[in-house]
């Protein structure tokens, strides 16, 4: 898996690539909480057009920083999922507690509302 970091204002934007298994899972706490912190973003949109699979370690990864970010005032989002990747947050009904964007311009408009 690969990860990208590019900068909207206080919105990080992370770029995965590749696939986010059980092998990778603790790369989304350790590699993009550092980033978080030396951003001092205040919330994340997840770009996953370039992810090909999701494990449910994987997956549980989005549920653990989504609630840290929302504890320290900020939001999670997440865009552009391929469809074996939309099918594993649409079966654990993640858009109930984050954004699910068509695009990133969405995810950037729905976490920007969310962070003051």
């Amino acid at each position: 898996m690969n990860i990208h970091f590019e900068k909207a204002g206080q919105i990080l934007v992370v770029i995965l690539n590749g696939r986010l298994d059980a092998t990778h899972h603790q790369d989304i706490r350790d590699v993009v909480g550092k980033q978080i912190e030396v951003e001092n973003a205040k919330g994340v949109v997840f770009d996953l057009s370039g992810l090909e699979y999701i494990s449910s370690a994987g997956f549980r990864e989005f549920f653990l920083l989504g609630r840290h970010l929302q504890r320290s005032g900020g939001g999670l989002a997440v865009c552009s999922l391929q469809p074996a990747v939309q099918q594993i947050f649409d079966i654990a009904q993640f858009q109930t507690a984050y954004p699910v964007c068509a695009t990133r311009d969405e995810a950037l408009v729905a976490i920007g509302s969310s962070v003051p």
